[in-house]
């Protein structure tokens, strides 16, 4: 049964990969990335059992936006998919999780982060906070249910060379 994306819609993971800590041009983050399972954290209640493995895939990054593929696994194989192509300036746009059109609206947060924010039709939204931990590791803390506190998930990807 397919479920929602890892941090639905993982643009902001990949908003703060890169070198280049300026708040314009490129970020940096063109090419795959994959989750580190061992430290990263799930909160299955909220979004099922964690994948077997989860690789990004960054098509575009030219300063203005970005482009990129998620590919979610599990023991039944495909467990989600999710492709957008998003701005970097707070504007709302449309993108892919598995076969259901949410909106997802990306801003830089500072010179080594983002701040990315999911709607779907029924009015669920996820907030994800992202940095750039060193060059080739990214940290996600994803709030899924909209309770203040601490954030539901918090999601390692390393960069694939």
């Amino acid at each position: 049964m397919p479920r929602p994306a890892l941090p639905v819609l993982l643009a902001a993971g990949l908003l703060a990969a890169g070198p280049a800590f300026a708040q314009s041009g490129p970020l940096g983050a063109a090419g795959r990335w994959t989750i580190d399972l061992k430290a990263s954290t799930f909160n299955e209640a909220l979004t099922g059992p964690a994948p077997l493995a989860a690789e990004v895939d960054v098509t575009k990054d030219d300063g203005r936006s970005l482009a990129w593929t998620l590919i979610e696994e599990d023991d039944e194989g495909l467990a989600a998919i999710q492709f957008a192509d998003a701005p970097l300036d707070g504007a709302t746009t449309k993108a892919v999780v598995n076969t259901q059109i949410v909106m997802i609206s990306v801003k830089r947060d500072g010179q080594n982060g983002v701040t990315a924010v999911t709607s779907n039709n029924s009015g669920r939204k996820q907030t994800m906070k992202v940095w750039l931990a060193d060059p080739d590791t990214l940290r996600v803390e994803q709030d899924v249910d909209g309770v203040p506190g601490p954030p539901d998930q918090s999601l390692t990807f390393r960069r694939v060379k």
